[in-house]
């Protein structure tokens, strides 16, 4: 990990021993080798991956947040559901810096901005704008942050090795939003910068895969549409059944092959 995170794990003060705090939070332990860590803004494995031969623990469970282990033949996943939001993302995440993973994947669902990304396509941030002030407190000095800044994936080879295994993936510009009820009056301002598609967390995502100098990326199912009037309350049971063909069979066999991939070619 960087310099700069290890910095803030050695500030922190909400945990008497910083180092178990995963276990405290998340109930995902030190002493294991997880193939990848799955970070997921309320979605849980227990939801998306009924249908694969897989072996799910809940480890811990709060009231907002809960850990879990998928364990199949040949990995073992880590995965922890948290709120939504940058905020609780940076939060929850930085308890699992002292995990033994390499490989980090965010799942969620995002809007589209752009009537031809339709609901249930599967996409991945070309690069995300930073529209929340979270990110700021990632600095050594918070008044240098400049919000709507772009935040790159931080290993593209990374990325591109995934979306190389599969092409359907999209690639586009994401806005990462602090509000889903405000942002729809701010969607000319949002859309100014380019962005086609629309969430909460993926900047901060990002940021904290560098920090922790994690190979990374981000998969989300299109949940809704405000080009094409698709929203996300009251979808039809089509619109249900693309949004969940992605978020159900897609993505879950995509982690499971992330988690079997050699490191040696990442």
């Amino acid at each position: 990990m960087k310099a700069r995170l290890k910095q803030m794990l050695s500030a922190d003060n909400s945990f008497s021993e910083n180092r178990d705090i995963a276990m405290h939070e998340f109930g995902l332990s030190r002493d294991k080798h997880y193939d990848v860590l799955v970070v997921a803004p309320g979605w849980k494995p227990t939801k998306i991956m009924p249908d694969y031969d897989v072996e799910i623990t809940c480890t811990k469970e709060h009231s907002y947040i809960s850990g879990y282990e998928v364990k199949g033949d040949d990995f073992l996943i880590g995965w922890i559901q948290c709120s939504t939001g940058a905020s609780s993302l940076i939060d929850e995440l930085s308890t699992c810096a002292y995990l033994n993973f390499e490989k980090m994947v965010f799942v969620g669902a995002v809007g589209s901005l752009v009537p031809e990304i339709g609901l249930g396509a599967l996409c991945t941030p070309e690069w995300s704008i930073s529209g929340n002030l979270a990110n700021g407190y990632l600095m050594e000095d918070i008044r240098h942050y400049k919000p709507f800044g772009k935040v790159y994936p931080n290993n593209p080879a990374f990325v591109q090795q995934v979306m190389e295994r599969y092409p359907d993936i999209i690639q586009a510009p994401v806005f990462c939003t602090d509000s889903i009820f405000c942002e729809y009056s701010h969607l000319d301002f949002i859309k100014s910068f380019g962005a086609k598609l629309i969430e909460m967390e993926t900047s901060s995502f990002y940021l904290m895969a560098d920090l922790m100098e994690k190979h990374a990326i981000a998969l989300m199912a299109v949940s809704d549409n405000s080009a094409n009037g698709d929203s996300l309350v009251g979808r039809t049971e089509e619109q249900k059944r693309l949004y969940n063909i992605t978020r159900k069979q897609v993505i879950p066999r995509i982690i499971m092959d992330i988690a079997r991939m050699e490191m040696a070619r990442c």
